[in-house]
């Protein structure tokens, strides 16, 4: 019974990803309440790192599915491959990969100083599905349209795999 309700005021507190807002690399916020009825996939990236062929990847993800995903890039000095500034990497992601997914502003995805966004993203009490540190750039976190988590995928898989293309055209 105390496991009972234990379950149900953990339930009581989560948040799911709807209720969330990060800062946004331009300026002005994200609001992934803004987001309800499509797919959410969530990647950290980073300019420097030996994956940022993924930067296009996304783009080319964005441009497929943007009727039905949304795409929010987290950069993130948290692996050392991310040491410009927010203005420098969105000057890149544009000039570069022609960016149209939605960048947040530069931050930890983990450590001493992991933003709050990701201390809920990597915590199953906080988001109730979810309980997987960050372990490398891109690291990819998708949500179904009403908000809760379907799956993690390591940052060395290709945004345009059958896995992760499968996850997002699927109910």
């Amino acid at each position: 019974m105390l496991k009972l309700i234990l379950a149900s005021l953990v339930i009581l507190f989560e948040t799911g990803i709807h209720t969330h807002k990060v800062p946004a690399i331009s300026g002005g916020e994200i609001d992934f309440g803004d987001f309800s009825g499509k797919k959410i996939l969530v990647v950290n990236i980073a300019t420097n790192s030996p994956r940022v062929v993924q930067i296009g990847q996304l783009q080319q993800l964005h441009q497929t599915y943007s009727d039905s995903l949304v795409i929010v890039a987290f950069p993130s000095n948290s692996f050392g491959n991310e040491n410009r500034s927010n203005s420098e990497i969105l000057q890149l992601c544009q000039s570069q990969y022609n960016t149209g997914f939605l960048i947040a502003a530069k931050g930890d995805v983990k450590g001493e100083s992991i933003q709050l966004f990701y201390q809920w993203l990597t915590n199953r009490e906080e988001n109730g599905v979810f309980n997987n540190e960050v372990k490398g750039d891109f690291q990819k976190y998708l949500f179904d349209r009403n908000g809760r988590g379907l799956g993690v995928f390591s940052g060395s898989l290709s945004p345009l795999s059958p896995q992760l293309v499968n996850a997002i055209t699927g109910n």
